[in-house]
């Protein structure tokens, strides 16, 4: 089974290709797209909206899993993560591609085994269950791996 897993924002939108294999886990690919951040708000929408189509349709995944957004102190930064969410999502439905999301207490759960594990904490078992070097170091990739491996775990 094959799984992106993306970490929607509107600077850095972190994605990941992962694959379970009878009790094996391959991280394939992964990255960040990146929209400019002097585009007008639309255009960084439609550059996640196509670089997430284009991912999706290299790796025909069986699903296409997603940080959900969860509100917290700041109700702009929500907005902000929900409109690169519905970019994602608007994506996979193109392609037909099944969806499922997760909070951030699930994921980072699924891969540390505490639900307040910190990014560190997230980044380092990352790094240990798909032996990354010590180079690795983006956040918004490591929990695109995340989510992409709690997926694995979950569906």
């Amino acid at each position: 089974m094959i799984v992106v897993g993306f970490d929607p924002g509107l600077a850095n939108t972190g994605f990941s290709v992962v694959e379970k294999k009878s009790n094996d886990f391959f991280l394939i690919d992964a990255g960040v797209i990146n929209p400019k951040v002097k585009d007008p708000l639309e255009l960084r929408i439609h550059t996640i909206f196509n670089e997430s189509l284009k991912i999706i349709k290299k790796f025909h995944p069986n699903y296409v899993a997603i940080e959900n957004v969860f509100f917290g102190k700041n109700v702009q930064s929500a907005i902000k993560l929900g409109q690169a969410k519905a970019a994602i999502m608007l994506a996979a439905t193109d392609l037909e591609v099944k969806l499922v999301d997760y909070t951030p207490r699930e994921i980072k759960q699924s891969i540390t085994g505490n639900g307040s594990a910190s990014k560190d904490q997230v980044e380092f078992m990352v790094k240990k269950i798909f032996k990354l070097n010590d180079g690795f170091n983006k956040k918004d990739i490591s929990d695109a791996i995340a989510i992409g491996w709690c997926a694995l775990n979950r569906i």
